[in-house]
């Protein structure tokens, strides 16, 4: 069965959801309050409908309440997607996702119900550092502003050496989660255990300690 997404306000960051939530196969409904952007995406969703997210009553008569989850794409106006976070909680949308372009806004969003907030503008940032600064690290996701989970090849200074003898929580302020060897994905790995040449260590912390960890 597929799923029901609606995506609220039509910036980049929304018509780029929306697009990949329809290639993926899901039904999308797409909402903004500007006829322009309704009518640029209009071909590329399920449905299309010019509408102001914050409108209590105009959101109650566009579907809303068969929707499996919302994504709530309006970051730059916090005061609409705090009203139509409640609109749709108060609908009684099951998952609710909002953008987020600071993690004060993100905390208030959080606050109001959202389910999940996310921070692209910040997370895409990382990543061109990361880039640019030639890192050998790669970013797995975000759990927050400035907490992620990220893979790191083993260095030179860590091969044969255990997680114990290392100790990630001390020198980094990183926890190692899982190791990922020939053998396959350790979830649960042997703190004594040696690390080998072949290993990637995936970790979890704060972005500021994480940057420690680049070649």
């Amino acid at each position: 069965m597929k799923k029901s997404v609606a995506v609220l306000g039509l910036g980049k960051f929304g018509r780029s959801v929306a697009r990949a939530l329809t290639q993926g196969g899901a039904e999308v409904l797409a909402v903004d309050k500007s006829e322009d952007l309704v009518r640029e995406i209009a071909d590329e969703v399920t449905c299309a409908v010019c509408v102001d997210v914050a409108d209590k009553d105009m959101m109650n008569n566009i579907g809303l309440e068969g929707m499996d989850a919302v994504v709530i794409a309006t970051a730059e106006h916090l005061d609409a997607s705090v009203m139509a976070l409640m609109i749709v909680k108060e609908i009684g949308v099951p998952y609710v996702l909002a953008k987020a372009d600071g993690a004060l806004k993100g905390e208030i969003l959080k606050r109001v119900g959202a389910d999940e907030v996310v921070y692209p503008e910040e997370e895409m940032g990382a990543r061109i550092a990361n880039n640019l600064l030639g890192g050998s690290m790669t970013d797995l996701f975000d759990l927050s502003a400035d907490t992620s989970i990220v893979k790191v090849p083993a260095r030179k200074e860590w091969i044969n050496k255990s997680l114990a003898d290392i100790n990630f929580r001390g020198k980094y302020n990183a926890n190692v989660i899982a190791i990922e060897g020939n053998t396959g994905v350790d979830g649960a790995p042997d703190p004594t255990q040696p690390i080998s040449e072949q290993d990637n260590l995936v970790l979890i912390g704060k972005k500021r300690d994480l940057v420690r960890l680049r070649k």
